[in-house]
């Protein structure tokens, strides 16, 4: 039995570690879209992509690896298809408490991960709206009238700019 545990120990390191990385992507992302730095953003949002990448399949092999033992140790399974939870709680006490740790801090990694994933998307969401915003008034007052000094009404962009400073930093 212990060989399996060991094994379960190993994937659940290698999974915390791989979203560990995630989160500390997910950080440098959110320090990007506030210095508005897109090839930087862009940059993590691929190397992102492959660390998922990487992840999603380490949860296959855990996930497969747990089937092994439900097989191999003969647990009988309550529900249609295999949960982690559902897992720890049929193991035996000391394996249990073992891994049990581990479990623990995936959920809490991949919780907080979540977390800083909703906040990106937010600030991103937040930093669209304002420069909509910014390019809907300076269409607006691109089809303004103004007067010249000839009299006559003109429309802006026919000989006058209209003066509009963008707060470049917020």
């Amino acid at each position: 039995m212990l060989d399996w545990v060991e094994s379960l120990r190993s994937l659940f390191t290698n999974e915390i570690d791989c979203y560990k990385r995630l989160l500390e992507l997910e950080g440098k992302k959110r320090a990007a879209i506030h210095s508005a730095d897109g090839k930087s953003l862009e940059s993590h949002v691929k190397e992102s992509y492959h660390i998922m990448v990487e992840a999603s399949e380490l949860e296959r092999i855990r996930m497969k690896a747990i089937e092994d033992v439900y097989e191999k140790e003969k647990f009988t399974k309550e529900e249609s298809s295999i949960t982690l939870t559902s897992f720890l709680n049929q193991m035996d006490r000391d394996s249990n408490f073992k891994l049990k740790t581990f479990a623990l801090e995936l959920k809490k990694v991949v919780a907080d991960l979540k977390d800083a994933i909703i906040t990106n998307d937010k600030l991103l969401r937040t930093r669209k709206d304002f420069l909509q915003t910014t390019v809907d008034s300076l269409q607006e007052l691109s089809r303004e009238k103004v007067y010249t000094s000839h009299k006559q009404p003109t429309r802006r962009g026919q000989g006058q700019k209209g003066a509009i400073i963008l707060n470049a930093t917020a």
